[in-house]
């Protein structure tokens, strides 16, 4: 090897040792970071509420607006729908004709029973004289020919029936709510033809929770709002209540009727909130929103805490009943304190919360 050759090496040495040493300085600077980032705690941010003790006159609950007096008319009878002679928001009134069957056999059958009725009492009438006078016929004869004229009557009346049934009528006074047939359509017996709602008598139907039921009514008003009608209210009185809860929601199934509806239409179908309002001190009770509440592989029912360090804990509780959207909590859950609300899936105890305060629902 000759000397330019060598030296040329011995001077890149150097360089080479230089480059180790810098990459492996740069890949111990970068584990180092990896490894903070690691460590670094992860802070998830929560959707939190702090608990609040609710009057009852606070609550509120939803309701659909229906018709105390509402029915689905139908023949008793088959047959070819010959006539419908209302539409979709016509008003009818009690008696109305609301539509006819194809009633030629029928009046056939009626005129046949009217011309057996007459031969069966002209023969009766006949024998009965016979059997007064002169006793020319036997009284099993009588009896007989008795019994032939009670059964054309019957056949009468069963046929005039069956031509009645061919014409529908309205039972009471409303509106038609909708039309479910065609004209001409072939109709069976109790099938639906036309609904009809009375709109002069509205009602809605609320779950009430236990214990509220189980609380003195006092000087309560109980009222409706609409969403399409903004600020107004509607008075509302108590019309029936069960006395038996649902046994799996553990409500009380009450109907408020609307005291007066004439100046706003209220329609069937239509959404209200029902709320009250009272000059009494009430007692109150701890609602949370449905979404705060998980189960458990014991079928406990419990909810996330969140402590002064924004750290959770699990807590069992005991629910009650749904009041609109959130749920009734019994026990295990104090006023004032803050529970997460959304996006419990993947919590665990003692994880550490960004709280993001939501606006409680009353």
């Amino acid at each position: 090897m000759n000397r330019p050759m060598l030296s040329a090496l011995l001077n890149t040495k150097p360089l080479l040792v230089t480059v180790g040493l810098s990459a492996s300085v740069l890949l111990t600077g970068c584990k180092s970071e990896q490894n903070a980032e690691q460590t670094a705690p992860v802070v998830r941010p929560a959707f939190t509420e702090t608990v609040t003790s609710q009057a009852v006159a606070d609550l509120y609950f939803n309701g659909v607006v229906q018709s105390s007096n509402r029915a689905d008319l139908s023949f008793r009878t088959s047959g070819r729908l010959d006539e419908l002679l209302v539409k979709q928001g016509d008003k009818v009134s009690k008696g109305q004709v609301i539509a006819k069957l194809d009633s030629v056999d029928a009046e056939i059958t009626l005129n046949a029973a009217k011309n057996e009725l007459a031969n069966t009492y002209t023969e009766y009438k006949r024998a009965l004289q016979l059997y007064n006078g002169k006793q020319a016929i036997s009284k099993s004869q009588l009896d007989e020919i008795e019994l032939r004229y009670q059964q054309s009557e019957s056949k009468l009346k069963d046929a005039q029936r069956r031509l009645d049934d061919t014409t529908l009528r309205a039972p009471f006074n409303g509106i038609v709510s909708r039309k479910l047939v065609d004209n001409y359509t072939q109709i069976q017996s109790n099938e639906a033809i036309v609904s009809i709602h009375d709109l002069n008598q509205l009602e809605v139907v609320i779950q009430v929770p236990e214990r509220i039921m189980a609380q003195p009514n006092g000087t309560r008003k109980v009222l409706a709002s609409s969403p399409l009608f903004p600020g107004r209210t509607f008075d509302l009185s108590v019309k029936t209540f069960e006395t038996e809860p649902d046994p799996a929601a553990r409500t009380y199934s009450v109907t408020l009727k609307f005291e007066d509806t004439q100046q706003v239409t209220l329609l069937p179908g239509m959404t209200v909130r029902v709320f009250s309002i009272s000059t009494e001190q009430e007692s109150g009770m701890i609602t949370v929103p449905l979404s705060a509440i998980s189960p458990d592989n014991l079928g406990n029912q419990y909810v996330w805490v969140v402590d002064e360090n924004n750290t959770i804990q699990r807590r069992v509780i005991e629910t009650g009943s749904m009041v609109g959207d959130r749920v009734q909590v019994i026990s295990m859950l104090n006023a004032g304190e803050k529970i997460i609300t959304a996006g419990t899936l993947g919590l665990s105890e003692g994880l550490e919360v960004r709280p993001m305060t939501t606006k409680a629902a009353k």
